[in-house]
């Protein structure tokens, strides 16, 4: 029988030998466990790969052999260990170690009991004396190793922001993420939802700049909750929130909305357009063009018709047939390295030419299926420059679109980041949401 810390080092073995994403990974390992351990096991679990690089940066100080080259259940075993030790006051560092040596017997390695023992001891020792790289002196290890991100993507955002953008952006990737939900105003209102939510023991706050918006104090099992079960609510952050705004769409219209999973946007415009008129919501993989199909039966958005479809291949019968389009694109995903922490490790530089040269290929499908005057809103889910501000450039200069104004779309405390009228990329420092960026374009007639 497994004890909660020997599940969390063979989660950590599993998720970075097969690079799965730790959501999925978790979701599925964790049916029917006990919830107190549930909540220790995901934290723990979430803060060792957050922390990976720091992690490791500590414990070769202390150890001859190389964390890269220890056998997989060892690597993960200390530093599962040493996240505790110097990130979770409320565990004794005694029962760390002690539960560290004995699960290194258990698993087989008596010969190396001593070696965990030593590492861990002395790094316990040592923890309030640790060094780390140079600010001054090496600002780029140092941030990587600080911040737990790897150099190539520091790089990458020192090409467009400054030293301290970079280190602020950095600090908020590594905060907790909180969990923001949207009201289904199509069925209820957020004061009924705050009421039954209360009753089943969540407490709320007030969304930073949506009226539809809460913000959860608790966020365990929240999807057995029965007001999440009957669509009363679903999970999105308020960063994801604007884009469906931006869209701006209207009852009666046909929008089309390329690569939908799990379809939260779809069921915004729904919502927005009090389900009157069409939403075609497109995916290429025929699990999650079910899964937004279950996701709008639950949450009664009934002009959403799934569709499963080749974002980059033209459908003849989607030419100029749509008031509006969404292209909510394919990216790195490194806006949301707070609440997806693997996607730090799981990407490379050589990922963001490949993501670059689709994202071109589904534009240029998504101004094919617009009717003359149509809007096209494009969004991601990064703060680079390189599948944001330079793609907005391309579409416009290479797709036959002008600029849309998309200030009356935007709440006003956000208003002055907007960019030449019709682009907006929200920072995780702004207000606490996952970096996007959407920007707006039109058809002409």
């Amino acid at each position: 029988m497994k004890n909660a810390r020997e599940q969390i080092v063979d989660l950590l073995v599993l998720l970075e030998r097969e690079k799965g994403y730790v959501q999925l990974v978790l979701k599925e390992e964790l049916r029917g466990v006990d919830s107190k351990d549930k909540g220790f096991v995901t934290e723990i679990v979430y803060g060792t790969l957050k922390y990976r690089l720091k992690l490791d940066y500590v414990i070769n100080q202390f150890s001859k052999t190389s964390v890269h080259k220890m056998k997989p259940f060892i690597r993960q075993l200390l530093r599962m260990s040493v996240y505790q030790l110097i990130s979770l006051d409320k565990v004794p560092a005694s029962a760390v170690i002690n539960e560290a040596v004995k699960l290194t017997k258990k698993r087989g390695f008596i010969n190396l009991s001593g070696f965990v023992n030593g590492v861990l001891r002395t790094i316990d020792r040592q923890k309030e004396s640790l060094t780390y790289p140079n600010r001054q002196e090496k600002p780029l290890t140092y941030l990587s190793v600080i911040y737990s991100i790897p150099e190539w993507i520091i790089q990458e955002w020192l090409k467009d922001y400054s030293f301290e953008e970079v280190e602020a952006i950095c600090e908020a990737m590594n905060e907790r993420a909180r969990v923001a939900i949207r009201i289904n105003t199509l069925c209820t209102t957020k004061e009924e939802v705050q009421k039954i939510l209360l009753k089943e023991g969540i407490q709320t706050e007030e969304g930073t700049f949506l009226e539809e918006a809460l913000y959860l104090k608790k966020s365990e099992d929240i999807q057995r909750l029965p007001s999440y079960q009957a669509g009363k609510w679903t999970v999105q952050d308020e960063s994801a929130m604007l884009v469906a705004h931006v869209v701006n769409p209207q009852p009666g219209e046909r929008i089309l909305d390329m690569c939908s999973a799990p379809g939260g946007k779809s069921l915004h415009l729904a919502a927005l357009m009090k389900n009157q008129g069409e939403i075609i919501s497109s995916d290429i993989y025929p699990h999650k063009v079910e899964l937004i199909r279950q996701n709008a039966e639950r949450m009664q958005a009934t002009i959403v018709h799934p569709t499963l479809q080749d974002g980059t291949l033209l459908e003849e019968k989607f030419i100029e047939s749509f008031d509006r389009v969404l292209l909510d694109a394919p990216c790195s995903g490194l806006g949301i390295l707070k609440r997806k922490p693997d996607i730090r490790y799981n990407k490379t530089k050589e990922d963001l030419g490949a993501i670059a040269n689709i994202q071109r290929q589904l534009a240029q499908k998504a101004a094919c299926y617009l009717k003359a005057g149509g809007v096209l809103v494009y969004s991601t889910c990064t703060i680079s420059k390189s599948e944001n501000e330079e793609m907005a450039h391309w579409i416009e200069q290479s797709l036959g679109l002008e600029k849309l104004n998309i200030v009356d779309t935007i709440p006003k405390s956000l208003r002055a980041f907007i960019k030449e009228g019709n682009r907006l990329q929200i920072l995780p420092t702004m207000a606490d949401t996952d970096g996007f960026f959407i920007a707006a374009f039109k058809k002409r007639g």
